[in-house]
């Protein structure tokens, strides 16, 4: 092969590298089956004083014993990310605290945030989080039972 021919190959094979690097950093969506919701049927009740004020605010509490399966990924850097999509809906605010492995924070319908950043230190990932959840009564459509949120990996 000639080395005018070879050097287009060459910068062809360069290029085909570079545009799969954004492609090695990925979003995964980790397996969180092993977490258990207390109570496991929880209902919606009204903020203390809405009914005499006039505040259309329903809340939940729940606790969540979080399992997070991250066998995989043990020892490899990355963000761990809580997500709650859209309903659809009405917008549901959740507030959380933590026991220490995971962050503390708080989120609304159709973000995600950080919880977790750093070194994936085993096969699980496990806390116990305390959640408090809003949203307008107003919003709420008679059919949503169910809140799906779900944790999803970032690895560099």
């Amino acid at each position: 092969m000639s080395a005018c021919r070879a050097l287009p190959i060459r910068l062809l094979a360069a290029a085909c590298a570079l545009a799969a690097l954004p492609a090695l950093a990925a979003t995964i969506r980790l397996d969180d089956s092993a977490s258990q919701v207390i109570p496991p049927n929880a209902t919606w009740q009204w903020e203390s004083q809405a009914l005499r004020s006039g505040i259309n605010t329903l809340h939940m509490n729940i606790r969540v014993n979080v399992r997070i399966d991250t066998r995989a990924y043990a020892g490899r850097q990355g963000n761990i990310y809580m997500a709650l999509p859209p309903d659809g809906s009405s917008t549901v605010r959740a507030e959380w605290t933590t026991h220490g492995r995971l962050l503390p924070g708080r989120l609304a319908s159709g973000e995600r945030v950080v919880v977790y950043s750093g070194a994936i230190p085993g096969p699980y990932l496990d806390d116990t989080i305390q959640v408090r959840l809003t949203t307008d009564a107003r919003q709420l459509a008679e059919d949503v039972r169910r809140i799906q949120f779900h944790f999803e990996l970032d690895t560099p």
